[in-house]
C-alpha cells in the first residue's frame, strides 16, 4: 500500500497561532507590570518595572507579526483568483487580526496613559517648586514691609509723644509767666495807688517851709521808690 503523507499545516495558521501565544504572554506581562506599579511610587514609568522592558519588547514583536499577517490577507484579497481561498476564511482571518490589534492597542493605551501621567507629574514638579519659591519670596517681602511700617509708626509715635510733652511744658511755662505778669500788674497797680496817696500827702507837706518836713518827704520818697523796686522784682 502506498503511504499517505500527513497533511501539511498552513504557514498562515502557524503564524497566527504564534501571535495568539504572544498575545496571551503580553496579557500576563501586563498584569504583572500593573501589579508591580501598584506597589511602587505613584507615576512610575512602565519601563522602570522589572517586567516593563520585556512587555515593551513583546508589544513591538506582536505589532510586527500582526503587520505581516495583514499584508498576507491584503495580498490574498487582491489576488483572489490566484490563491482561491474562500471569502469566509479570509473574513475569519481578518476578524482574528482585528482582534489581535484591539488587544495590542488596549495594552499600549494603558501603558501610554501611565507613562503620560508620570511625564506630566515630572514636568509639573518644577512648576510647583517655582510657585512655592515665588510665594515664599512674596511672603518675605510682605513681612519686611510690615516690619518697616512698624518701625516708622514707632518713630512717629515717639515724635508725637515728644511734641505733646513739649507742648505741655510750653503751656505750663506760659501759664506761669501769665501768673507772674498778673502779680506784677497787680503790684504795679497797688504801688500806683500808694504813690497817688503819697503825692497827695506831699502836696500838703510842700505847703510848709519846715526843713524837717522836707527831709521827711525825701526819705519817704526814697522808701517809696525802694518799695516799688522790691514789689517789681519779687
Amino acid at each position: 500500500m502506498a503511504s499517505v503523507d500527513a497533511p501539511r499545516r498552513d504557514p498562515y495558521d502557524e503564524a497566527e497561532n504564534t501571535v495568539r501565544k504572544n498575545i496571551r504572554k503580553l496579557i500576563v506581562l501586563q498584569s504583572q507590570v500593573m501589579e508591580e506599579l501598584s506597589k511602587l511610587p505613584k507615576h512610575t514609568r512602565v519601563s522602570a518595572t522589572t517586567k516593563g522592558a520585556e512587555l515593551l519588547t513583546v508589544c513591538a514583536g506582536i505589532e510586527s507579526d500582526i503587520s505581516e499577517l495583514q499584508k498576507v490577507i491584503d495580498t490574498i484579497k487582491r489576488n483572489g483568483e490566484k490563491y482561491r481561498i474562500s471569502a469566509k476564511i479570509i473574513s475569519s482571518r481578518q476578524n482574528t487580526i482585528d482582534e489581535f490589534k484591539s488587544k495590542l492597542k488596549s495594552v499600549r493605551d494603558r501603558n501610554e496613559a501611565n507613562d503620560n501621567a508620570a511625564a506630566n507629574a515630572a514636568s509639573s514638579t518644577p512648576s510647583r517648586l517655582g510657585n512655592s519659591l515665588v510665594e515664599h519670596q512674596l511672603q518675605t517681602q510682605k513681612q519686611d514691609l510690615l516690619e518697616q511700617q512698624d518701625v516708622q509708626l514707632s518713630v512717629l509715635t515717639t515724635s508725637a509723644q515728644s511734641l505733646q510733652n513739649n507742648a505741655l511744658a510750653i503751656n505750663t511755662e506760659v501759664t506761669t509767666q501769665n501768673t507772674l505778669l498778673r502779680s506784677v500788674d497787680e503790684g504795679f497797680t497797688e504801688t500806683q495807688l500808694r504813690l497817688n496817696a503819697f503825692s497827695k500827702r506831699m502836696a500838703v507837706f510842700l505847703d510848709t517851709n519846715n526843713p524837717s518836713l522836707l527831709k521827711l518827704v525825701i526819705m519817704l520818697s526814697a522808701i517809696a521808690i525802694l518799695l516799688l523796686m522790691v514789689i517789681i522784682v519779687f
